[in-house]
């Protein structure tokens, strides 16, 4: 895939994702702005990326602040002097039973994922407008934003995966498709579409084998997903080759949502 010359702006860039997707987007040739919300985990990856400064910028930033997100943007542009693409990636994640939900864990979720993505593709959308150029977004949303967690799958486990974490996934996807109508009829030149992962492993902090094996179960492929599995698709949708995909969901999850 050929992304020379592009300027990525890719939240959750520090994260399992984002960092694959990040070393992705340097090694096809472009540059990129890397967001996270922890300075200490953006100086470390930096340290590991085998490119010159030049070619990426680090930018600290709450993504549910919408000024700290304009500015930013803003600060990427002055960098690179524009901006092309976005990937929405970063997310909160709460893992506690539903009988015990807290209003402060319902606003971190809500914040990151619904505030947060909105503000990003809001302030995207306007800086690219202003400079008249041809854009591309790409959210991430989850699986859980269209079918509910299987219960049989956590059991008795701590981590399980919650309520409103699924329906915000379920209102990014529901945003993707509004603004990828809404956008373009207001005069915004941009295509958006969203990838909806399934469970992923994380050979840095694995899960539970226990959370493996039923997870699996679950699954048509047998199998919980890769890193990579997710970084391809995002690319794709990115790509020229994805030119007529507009308002779509891809769905990488193995097919657990078949059932």
């Amino acid at each position: 895939m050929e992304f020379k010359n592009e300027i990525i702006y890719i939240t959750g860039a520090a994260g399992q994702i984002g960092s694959l997707l990040t070393r992705k987007f340097l090694e096809y040739g472009a540059n990129v702005i890397l967001v996270d919300n922890c300075i200490k985990n953006l100086e470390d990856y930096k340290k590991s990326l085998e490119y010159p400064e030049s070619r990426f910028l680090i930018s600290q930033i709450d993504i549910a602040n919408q000024n700290e997100v304009k500015d930013s943007i803003q600060k990427g542009i002055e960098k690179f002097g524009k901006i092309t693409m976005q990937v929405n990636n970063a997310g909160a994640s709460i893992f506690s039973p539903w009988f015990e939900r807290s209003a402060e864990e319902i606003d971190l979720t809500m914040n990151v994922n619904l505030k947060g993505t909105f503000y990003c593709i809001s302030e995207f959308l306007k800086a690219a407008k202003s400079q008249n150029i041809n854009s591309v977004i790409v959210n991430v949303a989850s699986h859980y934003g269209l079918i509910s967690p299987d219960p049989r799958i956590y059991k008795n486990l701590k981590r399980r995966n919650s309520e409103i974490y699924g329906a915000t996934k379920a209102g990014i996807i529901q945003m993707t498709k509004y603004f990828a109508a809404n956008s373009i009829h207001d005069g915004f030149n941009t295509r958006i579409n969203a990838v909806a992962p399934g469970g992923i492993f994380n050979p840095k902090h694995p899960q539970s084998k226990d959370f493996i094996k039923e997870y699996s179960s679950r699954v048509p492929l047998k199998r919980m997903g890769e890193t990579e599995e997710v970084v391809k698709p995002i690319l794709f949708l990115l790509s020229k080759d994805a030119s007529y995909i507009n308002g779509t969901t891809l769905i990488v999850d193995g097919g657990m949502s078949c059932w």
